[in-house]
């Protein structure tokens, strides 16, 4: 319902704006911490000694997607990204198969705010805050001389960041070609169970797992002037 309830917002907010402006898309190569979660899946593998469970999948850097509209005259944006990554742990021999899934993913809305660094205005700093809207599924299986045991867990969070970002853009026909690097700090929030929501997800020492979309963020696109 959070989903919806922003994208819905997103939408209305860019048909309101009657200035000069920019649809920009991106395509981004994200590379955040997710330390947390990584933590956890570390504790599955002590937990479950002495199989040896190999790590397969530890949350690496992903790709994500990003739709935004910028107010030339304020020099400020709207975005709504999509980011997505995961982690998984397994163990296979002759009596039989054990695997664990993690997969994360996360629908980000937020506003950038640019400072000029070059007379041409093609050359900027982006500062950035944001939410984050993400959903956490945990997934185990185990086959062992023909017992066969599955569970499945979702979860969710809602986060909030700021961030900073540097951007270049080229002007190409009618096109203008864009790209940007920066960092983002993440606050996360509780992993709220789906089936109970006074339950959350923690570790061994009983502290909440967060999601940690903290990290380095890049990306490259096009942009759209509109009169």
């Amino acid at each position: 319902m959070k989903k919806t309830i922003t994208v819905i917002a997103f939408i209305l907010s860019i048909n309101a704006f009657s200035q000069q402006g920019k649809i920009f898309i991106e395509t981004n190569y994200n590379s955040f911490s997710h330390s947390s979660l990584s933590d956890f899946q570390q504790e599955f593998k002590a937990d479950l000694a002495p199989i040896t469970l190999k790590t397969v999948d530890d949350f690496p850097a992903n790709i994500g997607f990003t739709l935004g509209y910028e107010i030339v005259d304020s020099n400020s944006a709207l975005f709504l990204s999509y980011n997505s990554t995961g982690g998984k742990i397994s163990y296979s021999d002759y009596s039989g198969i054990v695997k664990i899934e993690e997969s994360l993913s996360a629908i980000t809305f937020g506003a950038i705010y640019f400072l000029n660094l070059s007379e041409k205005k093609d050359f900027r700093i982006g500062f950035r805050g944001f939410s984050m809207f993400s959903r956490f599924n945990l997934n185990s299986f185990s086959e062992i001389s023909n017992n066969i045991q599955q569970d499945n867990f979702d979860f969710q969070s809602t986060d909030f960041g700021l961030g900073a970002q540097l951007n270049y853009e080229y002007p190409l026909s009618f096109l203008i070609l864009k790209a940007n690097i920066g960092f983002d700090i993440t606050f996360g929030g509780k992993l709220i169970f789906d089936d109970n929501n006074e339950a959350y997800l923690t570790n061994n020492s009983n502290n909440k797992v967060t999601t940690g979309w903290s990290g380095l963020r890049s990306g490259i696109g096009i942009a759209i002037p509109i009169n």
